[in-house]
């Protein structure tokens, strides 16, 4: 029986970039030197295509972890000049497939999800992800191996067959001792930016590249709820709910139109049914009429607060948690709307407050004083030892020191921990910004 897997395959295909064929050059001076061929330059296509492993033994070592696996296979390319080409068009140029040894049938397709290149050293690494693979592969009792074609121009070259061998399973990422999740009686709160649907420069960053990952994160952690900023809805905030559906549920609607449907940011809201009962929940708008869908003061667009009324199970304990997102422009848009989730809080003076979100402001700033007074900075209150400062928003670069990402909860509550995951789940990064979450004692 086979168990499907999606497989993140990295290739690495050693060549160079593609160019005419160089003449002699002949500025006129010289009577016995012969004229320029006026015959048009031929480009130099692609020959051959060859495996080169770079780790002990022949195979490419796939390896599993649960749902998701990996494998580095490297090649050189005969001859070196294609990179600039085979660049420019990569997304058709490259295929990738897979086959199981002596077996009959359709291969594996590999979808191609992104591509880097350097044309200085002639390396160009390939992103792809297979539909599945069998349980007997990964139990070493069925052989597989890959192959990797390269059209250059009428021409198609394949790659000699490529041994995939299974790997040992991946274990969970390691936090340093860190407790990385709830005990009895306590709460785990994740704040996720997870970057909208878009096509960034580099493609390796754009969400079909991501979103697997983002998942295979998030089951790693098993957070009890989850706030996030930025979900599309259609093809972010619905992968979501469908992917984690076996153990969350939770709500969102299109900042821009109010509906659950279209292409608008959702602040949306995912609770662990196991863990979390729903009492009632809804969004409103940061703005002058929040039971309205419009925009505020001086802000660039539309910012939205969901909120939900819960009960914790293990504590029995009723909680109010709202999610929002602040603008990243309006100076005023980003102190009223954190002004107007403090009335929000208000209602409910009975319950444990819980506050995440991407703020785009940092902790200091005098638009907290909103809330200070009632709630606290969970980065800030965590015991030694069991908190970091490290910057929150990346912008798919290490150079960033932005730390905009917060979690709040009521004062006197005792945090246990609190971590900015920038750990690595198979892409260099899941988002322009690093998830957040704390853990809480709620009894």
């Amino acid at each position: 029986m086979k168990k499907l897997l999606s497989l993140f395959a990295i290739f690495t295909l050693i060549i160079t970039s593609c160019g005419p064929v160089e003449t002699p050059n002949n500025n006129g001076n010289d009577p016995e030197q012969t004229p320029p061929s006026s015959t048009p330059e031929q480009p130099v296509v692609l020959e051959s295509l060859i495996y080169t492993p770079t780790q002990a033994g022949a195979a490419a070592i796939v390896r599993n972890a649960g749902d998701d696996s990996s494998v580095s296979i490297d090649l050189a390319v005969t001859p070196k000049e294609c990179v600039a080409s085979i660049a420019k068009s990569w997304s058709s140029a490259v295929v990738c497939k897979a086959f199981y040894e002596g077996a009959a049938g359709t291969p594996i397709p590999m979808q191609l999800i992104g591509f880097r290149s350097n044309a200085k050293s002639g390396v160009i690494t390939i992103t792809a992800m297979a539909d599945k693979l069998s349980e007997d592969f990964f139990a070493g009792k069925q052989s597989a191996y890959a192959q990797v074609s390269v059209v250059d121009g009428d021409k198609s070259v394949t790659s000699n067959n490529i041994p995939l061998e299974a790997g040992e399973p991946e274990t969970p990422v390691d936090y340093g001792g860190l407790q990385k999740y709830a005990k009895a009686g306590e709460i785990k709160i994740m704040s996720f930016n997870v970057r909208l649907d878009t096509s960034e420069t580099d493609a390796t960053n754009n969400w079909s590249n991501r979103k697997k990952a983002c998942i295979t994160m998030i089951n790693d952690h098993r957070p009890d709820i989850i706030g996030f900023q930025e979900a599309k809805y259609t093809s972010q905030w619905l992968y979501f709910k469908e992917q984690l559906k076996a153990d969350y549920d939770g709500w969102g609607v299109n900042r821009d139109t109010g509906a659950e449907s279209g292409s608008g940011e959702v602040m949306g809201i995912l609770y662990n049914k196991s863990k979390i009962e729903k009492v009632n929940g809804g969004t409103f708008w940061l703005s002058e009429t929040p039971d309205k869908c419009s925009i505020g003061w001086d802000a660039a667009c539309k910012r939205t607060a969901t909120w939900g009324l819960f009960r914790h199970t293990a504590s029995n304990r009723l909680f109010l948690y709202i999610n929002t997102h602040l603008d990243h422009k309006g100076a005023e848009a980003q102190t009223k709307g954190l002004a107007l989730v403090a009335e929000y809080f208000k209602k409910y003076p009975s319950y444990v407050h819980f506050l995440t979100g991407d703020m785009n402001i940092v902790s200091s700033h005098s638009a907290f004083n909103a809330i200070t007074s009632t709630m606290m900075n969970t980065r800030e209150n965590a015991p030694k030892g069991r908190t970091d400062n490290h910057t929150t928003y990346n912008g798919y670069t290490s150079g960033k020191n932005s730390v905009i990402d917060h979690i709040y909860c009521s004062k006197g509550l005792s945090v246990v921990e609190y971590h900015t995951v920038n750990e690595s789940y198979g892409v260099l990064y899941i988002s322009d910004h690093y998830p957040v979450y704390a853990i809480i004692k709620m009894m």
